[in-house]
């Protein structure tokens, strides 16, 4: 089985790409023990595609994880609660933490999410509008949290 995957610079071009949401129709977070997706695209010519997850499939009520895919890849991953990430330099980090891609280890390397941007992690809905804003999304549409959504 050959495995593919992005070098960093690739990686990092994805990344620093401004990007649309093909969907502008109101979001809603899912309710615990449930996940979403949602598509976006490369502003430039919108040939390349962007996946964003949010996943919440467990009950406890502040564990979610907010994830960027493109090119069968993970390129950003934010555990907002859960386990510290062990690195495989050895260097353990706690949550909340961000994942972001490095060649050769794809997403396992995580860094402190302070490092990267600050948001109010009790705040599920302003998590994902600083997520996005950190993957240069432009057209983010209105947010809210599905009823029930917070326990």
């Amino acid at each position: 089985m050959i495995v593919l995957s992005l070098s960093q610079q690739e990686a990092d071009d994805l990344l620093a790409l401004i990007k649309v949401l093909r969907n502008q129709n109101p979001i809603s977070l899912p309710s615990i023990g449930n996940s979403m997706k949602f598509e976006g695209v490369d502003k430039g010519f919108s040939k390349i595609k962007f996946l964003f997850d949010v996943h919440r499939k467990t009950l406890n009520v502040r564990k979610c994880t907010y994830q960027t895919r493109s090119s069968g890849e993970i390129l950003l991953r934010v555990d907002i609660e859960g386990s510290d990430h062990p690195n495989p330099d050895g260097t353990v980090i706690p949550c909340p933490h961000i994942h972001i891609y490095r060649e050769g280890f794809s997403d396992r390397c995580a860094f402190p999410l302070g490092d990267h941007f600050l948001t109010n992690t009790h705040d599920l809905v302003r998590v994902l509008i600083d997520f996005l804003e950190y993957n240069h999304v432009e057209n983010i549409p209105i947010l809210t949290i599905q009823e029930g959504g917070l326990g």
